[in-house]
């Protein structure tokens, strides 16, 4: 199976109307027709989901295929320092309803949006569950 079969296949079957698969160098690996991260984007939250804190954009936000996005939760490590697979999660400061779920591998960054009118039913809930499994 290709990086794109991946993506589309995994990713949009869990949910999600956007995902991409890049290095930690931001190299782009796989993504659905006409999306794009940024290099630089993607460095800046591969570097922040290795860091120590989210702090860098708990008030102003980030930016995912050049679109902005609020800070809504993430984690980094739990209560007992174990590393989970960090993740960062934003609502679309245009379109609330859309959501952008960014989780970092040993190996690559994942990026996935999801927005109720596209996702076929399945819940940003459902699909953030999907998409840790497989970040795991």
């Amino acid at each position: 199976m290709s990086w794109d079969d991946y993506v589309n296949r995994n990713l949009r079957g869990a949910g999600f109307c956007y995902a991409a698969i890049v290095g930690l160098d931001g190299s782009q690996y796989a993504a659905t027709p006409g999306y794009v991260v940024l290099p630089e984007e993607a460095k800046l939250m591969s570097d922040l989901l290795s860091s120590e804190s989210l702090d860098a954009i708990t008030q102003e936000g980030f930016k995912i295929s050049g679109q902005k996005y609020a800070f809504v939760r993430g984690e980094l490590e739990d209560d007992e320092g174990t590393i989970l697979v960090p993740y960062v999660q934003g609502n679309n400061k245009e379109k609330s309803t859309q959501a952008v779920l960014c989780m970092r591998t040993a190996k690559c960054l994942v990026v996935a949006v999801h927005d109720p009118e596209y996702s076929n039913g399945i819940s940003l809930g459902t699909a953030n569950t999907e998409m840790g499994k497989l970040c795991d």
